[in-house]
């Protein structure tokens, strides 16, 4: 674990973690890229060393343009990457006082959801019958929700995606990862609403702030 001394310029930080690579280390986590420099750095070094890095991305296909676009060499970039991860975080429905409810079709249709993938779903409620009277959760204490689950969009790179990569063919890249299973965003978030799970308004509010950041 290398902490970076406050006020340590560009130029220091990466003299400091090529310093680090000279050791050979197995895995690395870089919670900052500070330069295209140090970006390329890691890119030649990928078959060496395992690197996890975190990009202030809204998904996995910003986060790799937004790669491509550090390192400034698409090949290079490319044949760096195993695999690009996007991940939010939905509340949890309590378990206690979630409340089921037959959705109706305008929801289902803005949602891409059909009665066939969901029939019943629960939404928050924070309250519970006590001697037929509505009183706040116990459990929850009102909130109507418990906790957090994560939720992840994984962008698979194997030697097909590699090579369209490179070659920025971006809707046949698509179209190979779909056919790999990859599931977006929304879509692993709203079966955490199918499930049971969360809530329609908690996923497109989550969403929302996702499409924003």
């Amino acid at each position: 674990h290398n902490l970076i001394k406050e006020g340590s310029s560009n130029e220091q930080i990466l003299a400091e973690f090529a310093s680090l690579l000279r050791s050979d280390p197995n895995v690395m986590l870089v919670e900052q890229l500070v330069s295209p420099e140090m970006a390329k750095l890691v890119a030649q070094s990928a078959e060496d060393t395992r690197f996890y890095i975190a990009l202030p991305a809204k998904d996995t296909f910003a986060a790799l343009k937004l790669w491509i676009k550090i390192v400034g060499d698409i090949r290079l970039a490319a044949e760096s990457l195993e695999m690009i991860i996007s991940q939010r975080l939905v509340r949890r429905l309590c378990l206690t006082c979630r409340a089921p409810y037959h959705p109706d079709d305008a929801a289902m249709k803005k949602l891409n959801m059909t009665k066939e993938t969901a029939t019943l779903l629960y939404k928050a409620s924070g309250k519970v019958v006590v001697k037929e009277e509505q009183s706040p959760c116990q459990d929850c204490h009102g909130l109507g929700f418990r906790g957090r689950i994560g939720v992840f969009e994984v962008m698979p790179i194997d030697t097909e995606a590699r090579s369209l990569i490179a070659s920025s063919e971006g809707e046949r890249l698509k179209a190979h990862l779909r056919k790999q299973h990859m599931v977006y965003l929304q879509e692993a978030a709203l079966a955490k609403v199918v499930e049971g799970v969360s809530d329609i308004k908690e996923v497109t509010r989550t969403m929302a702030e996702h499409q924003k950041g």
